[in-house]
């Protein structure tokens, strides 16, 4: 028994040093005392009147809080703790040589947890200290259970977000954020695009190089498309296989035109080798790119189409191009 930390409060230096010795004799060692209101604020780290944000380093099981001082009332201590979330958890037992049934219904109603009638007896004390500081732990533990579950979640989220080998966002991801942007775009009368790429001829270079230095360049391309593609807002994407995408909010055909083109800049500045391939000797990319501003009933699909033909365009040129083709009316209908 005794390893929960106390604070006693009151303005009573009898009354404390009685509580003390009470609570060292039922085991309890890490006792603190506080003398009134300011003393209780100051202890937390709060303002005087007990606002602010309470120091983040305490570490404390229970507070026996008498109802009856000078200034600031222990009713009214117990509603401004209770107010401040980080220490709304910690359970308060008031104390008081009052009448319990004219407090007894205020006391419950600002959230403490029991009452003690002084004089107060010590095997009561104790139980109920032992009683409070149980389920003290029993809350902490909880708590700590259900942090752990929400992190996992996240976790679960994210990886339900991220492509495992490249580590930026998925197919999924994607769809998500471009109907969102979408939907905003249309909103605000911004113009959104889409870049879609493909490496030309992966195939032919899993075949000689193999698939793990495959997926090493596929790793390769993606960090250098997130170069690339850095303003908040925008998105780039593995869309699946060797084919990359970009999610442009704001811009247009023009502005998205020459994003994919210093895509393509980098990719040749870095010179990946790709001896075998029938565009040049290091890897090549195309790009298909569209951009419109949405208007009201027509869908993320119709850009997408449209980078996706930009896309098959260019690369019936061979490779290492990029085509720009826009939504038509008749493409809206």
């Amino acid at each position: 028994m005794g390893k929960g930390s106390i604070l006693i409060v009151d303005d009573a230096p009898e009354s404390r040093i009685l509580l003390r010795r009470m609570l060292a004799g039922c085991g309890y060692g890490a006792i603190h005392e506080a003398d009134g209101a300011a003393a209780v604020f100051a202890f937390f780290g709060l303002d005087a009147d007990g606002g602010g944000e309470p120091l983040s380093h305490l570490d404390l099981d229970l507070i026996l809080l008498d109802i009856v001082m000078p200034g600031l009332d222990g009713i009214e201590v117990c509603r401004r703790l209770k107010g401040v979330e980080a220490l709304r958890d910690i359970p308060i037992i008031m104390v008081t040589a009052a009448n319990a049934d004219e407090n007894l219904r205020t006391v419950f109603e600002i959230g403490a947890m029991d009452y003690l009638q002084k004089p107060v007896k010590k095997v009561e004390l104790c139980v109920r200290v032992k009683s409070a500081l149980r389920l003290k732990e029993e809350m902490d533990r909880r708590l700590a259970l259900t942090r752990e579950l929400e992190q996992a979640n996240q976790r679960l989220r994210h990886m339900a977000m991220v492509d495992g080998l490249t580590g930026i966002a998925n197919r999924r991801c994607f769809d998500e954020f471009l109907n969102r942007e979408w939907r905003r775009c249309q909103r605000d009368g911004w113009s959104i695009a889409v870049c879609l790429a493909d490496i030309d001829f992966f195939k032919l270079y899993n075949d000689i190089y193999g698939h793990l230095q495959g997926d090493d360049v596929l790793k390769q391309v993606a960090a250098l498309f997130q170069q690339v593609v850095n303003r908040p807002g925008d998105l780039v994407a593995r869309f699946g296989g060797e084919e990359f995408v970009f999610v442009l909010s704001g811009a247009d055909a023009e502005g998205a035109g020459k994003i994919a083109q210093r895509a393509m800049d980098m990719l040749a500045e870095a010179a990946i080798p790709h001896l075998h391939s029938p565009v040049g000797e290091h890897l090549t990319v195309c790009f298909g790119v569209s951009a419109t501003v949405p208007r009201p009933g027509t869908y993320p699909r119709l850009l997408l189409d449209c980078a996706d033909k930009a896309l098959y365009d260019a690369k019936k040129i061979r490779g290492n191009r990029m085509v720009t083709l826009l939504p038509s009316v008749d493409d809206s209908r």
